[in-house]
């Protein structure tokens, strides 16, 4: 249940937390001080964004900035009010020298990428094109809106300074990676050190048609519509894997061999393994459309190559059962197909990536699912779940008359900076970087 807890200003360093309590009803998905997680609304939709973010709340005082979730990556990045290239976004671009808490990356032992003018330097490029570069810097960072009301953690961030293609045009501001570092401190890590705050090393998505919600430190079983069952997962190459072997139409057996699939929220779809080159997509592809020949079609037309026409619902589409390791996961039609807009158009949400690649479980295949990421023991906990949606962002400090607001979310940033025996430094310049 959401603490309900009385606004009173503690100054002490371990009670600064007790700002957070408000009245509020659990759907708002506040932070659960009695269990130590943190609930963030997730926004997007497969068609619309081809994309889920998340906003989180950064410096002093707070600025907001919508962020990609992205478990296939590591860099927490947006652009800054000097972005010498950077696209038009949905929320302003970060303004450095109006935070009293930031502080540029120094070169030297810290700075993991390489080094211009003083600043710590990072570049990132996608196999689409797409690449952004800026430089580090340190500052607060709250997980969600205002309304979440987590407790914020100092973490390392990106400043882009350069955008190019899907990075330029997109709605989001930036990119949350949270894949598994083995090489640079992230927002997730940082969270999960906060021990008075997040009590476990888990985390999980749950993507519905519209938005979603992210955990930190836990899951919320109220959402599950089935048991939790669990997997092994590995990070080794940085990145979430899970052992698929086949998947069922049917009855008809797409066999995918023993390769690895990897569990990408950042990517839209689901791409078939290079194993047996693309003929796992061919097959697939092929037993849902000879299911629906010998069904009435499905209750649908074709309509062009990868496409249906559909006038009522997805009812009588196949179910697709996913085998990973022992364990079989559905997968519906309500995600292996996406609606275009709000026509009558569904088309496939998987697709064939071709030679060479191997599986790709985008958020086309973790639709209505609670995935749980327990870093502790490495293990993916899987449950079919209803998952909360979220069509409209709140106003950046709140909404339906919650006294909640931006301010309140700097008082308690600065009471926790005035409890460190040293405030972070700020730099006396705008980001010029």
């Amino acid at each position: 249940t959401d603490p309900r807890l009385a606004m009173t200003v503690q100054t002490h360093a371990r009670q600064w937390p007790l700002l957070l309590a408000v009245h509020l009803s659990a759907s708002a998905g506040l932070y659960d001080a009695d269990n130590h997680v943190e609930y963030a609304r997730l926004y997007g939709n497969i068609d619309m964004f081809a994309y889920y973010y998340v906003d989180v709340l950064v410096g002093t005082p707070p600025q907001r900035v919508s962020v990609i979730l992205d478990s296939g990556s590591a860099l927490f990045g947006f652009p800054c009010a000097s972005c010498q290239h950077c696209g038009r976004h949905i929320d302003p671009p970060f303004d450095f020298g109006k935070s009293s808490t930031a502080r540029w990356m120094p070169c030297g032992i810290e700075c993991l990428g390489s080094c211009s003018g003083g600043y710590c330097k990072y570049y990132q490029g996608y196999t689409e094109g797409s690449s952004i570069t800026g430089s580090y810097f340190e500052d607060f960072a709250m997980l969600g809106d205002a309304i979440q009301r987590n407790p914020p953690v100092k973490t390392r961030m990106g400043c882009h300074t350069n955008e190019n293609k899907l990075f330029y045009t997109q709605k989001a501001n930036g990119i949350l990676g949270i894949a598994p570092s083995h090489a640079r401190t992230t927002l997730m890590q940082d969270l999960f050190s906060d021990k008075l705050h997040v009590k476990d090393r888990m985390f999980s998505i749950c993507l519905a048609e519209w938005g979603g919600r992210l955990s930190i430190g836990g899951y919320n079983t109220t959402y599950h519509t089935s048991s939790l069952q669990w997997i092994g997962m590995t990070t080794v190459s940085g990145t979430y894997h899970v052992g698929l072997s086949e998947m069922i139409v049917d009855g008809a057996s797409i066999d995918f061999g023993t390769r690895s699939a990897f569990i990408d929220s950042g990517t839209t779809y689901t791409y078939m393994a290079s194993w047996k080159a693309s003929k796992s997509y061919r097959l697939l592809r092929r037993s849902i459309e000879s299911y629906c020949t010998s069904h009435g079609s499905c209750g649908a037309t074709r309509f062009g190559d990868a496409c249906w026409n559909v006038a009522g619902t997805l009812d009588l589409f196949p179910t697709i059962e996913v085998r990973l390791g022992s364990f079989r996961t559905t997968w519906g039609p309500n995600a292996y197909l996406y609606q275009k807009a709000s026509s009558t158009k569904w088309c496939y949400s998987f697709q064939d990536d071709g030679v060479g690649a191997d599986t790709t479980l985008g958020a086309s295949w973790m639709l209505y699912k609670d995935l749980v990421f327990n870093m502790q023991n490495m293990t993916l906990g899987i449950a079919s779940a209803d998952c909360p949606e979220h069509r409209q962002r709140p106003s950046a400090g709140g909404h339906h008359g919650d006294s909640f607001e931006l301010d309140e979310v700097a008082l308690i940033i600065d009471n926790r900076t005035s409890a460190r025996t040293a405030s972070p430094q700020n730099s006396s310049t705008l980001d010029k970087a």
